[in-house]
């Protein structure tokens, strides 16, 4: 395994600017502060054919998973649903964040094949298209050239912003960042270019037929709980790094900034809620400065493991003298954890890794409640 340790970290901050001088134009949108919030930002035209893809998801999943806690379902069919949507969420953060939107490391076409098919079944778009956005999204993070911006508003970072349509400042913010990497990728370019297709081969009809015929579960309940609920379920934890880990939490690598690292996002979103650190260091594939046994990030030790047997290659991270420096220079010192006794290591560890592990799976406790309190069988 050969890992890269990043000296000098590049300046992705924007230079002071004077506002009297600045001109209305947005043609050099680098020379663009950014700093004033559009007013039009929901006047503009709504993206209709988003607003009804997830209006049907959320009405859908409100009936699927209602129906799921009065009928009779497999235990088999809760634990596949729960197995791919998890798949799908490693292969949305570790391959269309962590590998194509910040290169944080390379991989071969095997692993990027199974990224890009899992990746397509959480119906977040094409990897390309969210590689895209995110890298917008890093160089112009919390301004009017952010996509997600949450300078908008909560909601608007969650999902508001697939709601309407792309601003100009947005639109000519991301035509200033070179994305000829994504395109020049062939097997990247090509899911982008099928994408519909493939989430509907790979994450609606399989995930239904195989429940079906495997273990003879009734098609209904098949395709609400690994299609409908696992999809909405994967969607939002996804969506919490750009809204809940913007707006609440610590920031002790970068006070100045409002990404912040977030324990309950961190464990529902598989390791990406360390957000703090992620805007500082976004080259670091393991999204934080730790032993990745002492915090819950199944996918940073996804990647390592990756590593181990070839299928990913020259892992990026920030060396431990950048770090401290960074820390020292804009952080909070107090909220960086020194360093404490190994017991205590291991023992917060643990503790760490059964709490994440819960929490990332919270969404059968309110049926498996319901069922119990009405005597009601809880699988088959």
């Amino acid at each position: 395994m050969k890992i890269l340790k990043i000296k000098n970290l590049s300046d992705d901050s924007f230079k002071s600017f004077d506002t009297k001088k600045l001109k209305t134009s947005i043609d050099n949108v680098d020379k663009f502060p950014f700093n004033i919030v559009e007013q039009s930002a929901w006047k503009r035209p709504l993206k209709w054919s988003n607003i009804i893809i997830l209006s049907i998801l959320h009405i859908g999943a409100i009936v699927c998973y209602v129906n799921i806690c009065i009928t009779v379902i497999h235990l088999e069919t809760v634990l596949f649903a729960m197995f791919i949507g998890a798949l799908s969420g490693i292969a949305a953060s570790a391959g269309a964040h962590r590998l194509w939107s910040h290169r944080s490391y390379k991989a071969r076409w095997p692993l990027k094949l199974w990224f890009l098919i899992f990746q397509a079944i959480t119906m977040n778009g094409s990897a390309l298209t969210y590689a895209r956005d995110h890298r917008t999204h890093h160089k112009y993070s919390d301004t009017d050239g952010d996509p997600k911006n949450p300078s908008r508003g909560l909601f608007y970072s969650h999902v508001g912003w697939w709601l309407v349509k792309k601003t100009e400042t947005v639109k000519q913010a991301g035509r200033k960042l070179d994305f000829s990497d994504l395109y020049k990728d062939k097997l990247l370019y090509f899911q982008h270019k099928y994408y519909i297709p493939i989430f509907i081969v790979f994450g609606v009809i399989i995930p239904t037929i195989i429940p079906i015929i495997l273990w003879n579960e009734d098609p209904w309940i098949a395709f609400s709980s690994c299609v409908v609920l696992r999809v909405f379920v994967v969607l939002h934890h996804l969506f919490t790094v750009n809204s809940l880990a913007h707006y609440f939490g610590f920031r002790p690598y970068d006070f100045r900034i409002r990404p912040t690292d977030h324990r309950i996002v961190n464990y529902i979103s598989m390791g990406e809620g360390l957000h703090n650190y992620h805007h500082v260091f976004p080259f670091d594939y393991r999204i934080n400065d730790r032993p990745q046994w002492e915090l819950f990030n199944p996918l940073a030790n996804f990647i390592h493991l990756c590593s181990r047997i070839d299928l990913a290659y020259d892992l990026r991270i920030a060396s431990p003298e950048v770090v401290k420096g960074t820390v020292a220079r804009k952080g909070i010192q107090a909220l960086y954890d020194p360093i404490r006794s190994r017991k205590f290591l291991i023992v917060n560890a643990i503790f760490d890794w059964i709490i994440g592990l819960l929490t990332a799976f919270w969404i059968i406790y309110p049926g498996l409640f319901f069922k119990l309190a009405t005597q009601r069988v809880l699988y088959i």
